[in-house]
């Protein structure tokens, strides 16, 4: 019920929220010249509140242009899964970076990209038997517009998240919680964002 409530919403409506006021600090800054080199961020960004974009049709299908791809576990908790939506035009416009250490590649997003998250208690692949927990959405802000950030890959990352029936639910301390727990992603696979879509 929760699945085709939300794919009802999400069909016929666009959220939108002014911008949230919530200062970060990025985690860290990679040199286009050395990306596997991490200098430390010296700047702070304004967290956006933005429109949830459509992504998927009532049945849980990407709709043209984006795809999903299924995670098992999340959250270290085991009774949970969750589809991750992306545009395929940003994917492409990713920057790939080969590596002798681990990771083996890293993943740069480009400036635009949203990735949204629906977390489930349960299966998700097997959508008759889980409930839907809630909405996350990750965009890629634009750098600083000092001429020293175009050295560097852009880093700043806005966090959104949702009920299931899609009103915005994004506390300030769940915001800080959000980004810090994706900045761990930043050291693991070169971006925020966790999944590494190989």
């Amino acid at each position: 019920m929760g699945l085709a409530l939300t794919g009802i919403i999400l069909a016929t409506t666009s959220i939108h929220c002014d911008d949230s006021g919530a200062l970060l600090r990025p985690p860290g800054q990679r040199p286009v010249s050395d990306p596997a080199t991490v200098i430390s961020a010296t700047h702070q960004y304004l967290n956006q509140k933005r429109a949830l974009p459509r992504y998927r049709s009532a049945s849980g299908t990407a709709l043209e242009g984006w795809s999903r791809q299924f995670i098992k576990t999340r959250r270290f908790s085991s009774d949970q899964s969750a589809w991750v939506y992306y545009r395929q035009s940003d994917f492409m416009r990713t920057t790939v970076i080969k590596t002798s250490g681990l990771p083996d590649a890293m993943r740069i997003w480009p400036v635009g990209a949203t990735l949204i998250l629906e977390g489930y208690k349960g299966d998700a692949s097997h959508p008759a038997a889980v409930d839907l927990l809630e909405i996350e959405a990750m965009t890629k802000l634009d750098s600083p517009g000092s001429a020293a950030a175009k050295n560097f890959f852009p880093v700043d990352w806005s966090y959104a998240r949702y009920t299931p029936d899609g009103i915005w639910s994004l506390s300030g301390e769940k915001l800080n919680e959000c980004h810090q727990c994706h900045s761990i992603a930043f050291r693991l696979t070169g971006d925020l964002i966790f999944t590494p879509f190989r």
